[in-house]
């Protein structure tokens, strides 16, 4: 596992390939209610109307990517932060926004102030034009970026403080299945070995933590590649000591749709919220619930997720967003 780059480093090293950045808009101290919603949402190329030097074409200026075609793809990204389960406290994982700066603009708003998101961190990788991030209710304590690899988008480490213990999560976007799945599978494997070293050297820091590993894998539980009996995240549909708990493979939940990613003519569980054996154990923050948003502006007349489309500038993302309630 590569060395983790710490808040100071980051703002210190200007130069380095994966870095990131934490801020609070407003703090709050932490709340003693008992529900904590985590999510993670693929939010589907978040850019905003500045030419930055990492953009997609498509985002650029010349492409007639505009500030009123960014303000309009804020808007629809915060009525869906809204249809989240009503909990007193949240953090959210986003997968493809440009940076800190959309991140902060996502987030300064009255509605999604109401909801107490004033905390996030963003990585900040050079050679990627899309990045990961976190926002919360909570105060972020610490933030690292951990490398995978140059090419393959880094995982970001939160330490939040709850008031019922700390609880970490490992924001991931694993490699896409562009360029054949199998071609790409091992890329994938890659980013889950990081993330399994990475939740190794918490646990012995932190014995009995809670630990959610959170965000778009590109690949399903069940493939057993990285979350199979022999993956480095081997996951269970139930809370057992060595294993992940995956909502998607637990048996007593009904969830519609039973996915999260329409692909080729089925749902796909590529967005996911591992969550480890503590997370029922009968002390501090448990499992209570988990299910997937899909309602108002997500979905389509026919029962598909309203994917975002550049071109017509309607829609909102090809993925839906998944949670998990802790209490």
């Amino acid at each position: 596992m590569k060395k983790a780059r710490n808040i100071i480093m980051s703002v210190l090293i200007l130069m380095a390939l994966a870095s990131c950045s934490v801020s609070c808009r407003e703090q709050v101290p932490a709340s003693d209610e008992s529900s904590v919603c985590i999510a993670s949402w693929n939010v589907q190329n978040l850019f905003n109307a500045s030419l930055d030097g990492g953009e997609y074409d498509e985002y650029k200026p010349e492409s007639g990517w505009d500030q009123g075609s960014y303000e309009r793809r804020l808007a629809s990204i915060r009525t869906v932060l809204g249809y989240l389960p009503m909990s007193r406290e949240k953090i959210i994982v986003l997968n493809e926004v440009e940076g800190s700066d959309v991140v902060e603009e996502l987030i300064k708003t009255n509605d999604i102030t109401n909801l107490g998101l004033c905390w996030f961190a963003c990585t900040s990788s050079e050679n990627l034009a899309v990045q990961t991030a976190v926002i919360s209710s909570l105060p972020i304590e610490h933030a690292s970026v951990h490398e995978v690899d140059e090419n393959l988008r880094p995982v970001l480490e939160v330490c939040i403080e709850t008031g019922r213990g700390k609880l970490f999560i490992l924001a991931v976007h694993f490699k896409s299945n562009l360029g054949g799945v199998e071609e790409t599978a091992l890329l994938r494997r890659k980013g889950a070995e990081v993330t399994a070293q990475i939740s190794k050297v918490i646990e012995r820091e932190n014995p009995g933590c809670l630990i959610l590993v959170c965000g778009d894998m590109n690949e399903e539980c069940w493939d057993n590649r990285i979350m199979g009996p022999d993956g480095p995240l081997k996951a269970s549909g139930s809370f057992i000591p060595g294993s992940w708990y995956c909502f998607w493979e637990d048996q007593g939940l009904s969830l519609w749709p039973n996915g999260s990613y329409w692909y080729s003519g089925s749902w796909r569980c590529y967005d996911n919220i591992l969550v480890s054996s503590s997370g029922r154990d009968g002390a501090g923050l448990e499992v209570n619930d988990c299910g997937v948003v899909f309602k108002g502006i997500l979905s389509t007349a026919d029962s598909k997720p309203a994917a975002w489309n550049r071109r017509l500038l309607t829609g909102v993302s090809d993925h839906l967003p998944v949670w998990v309630m802790l209490k």
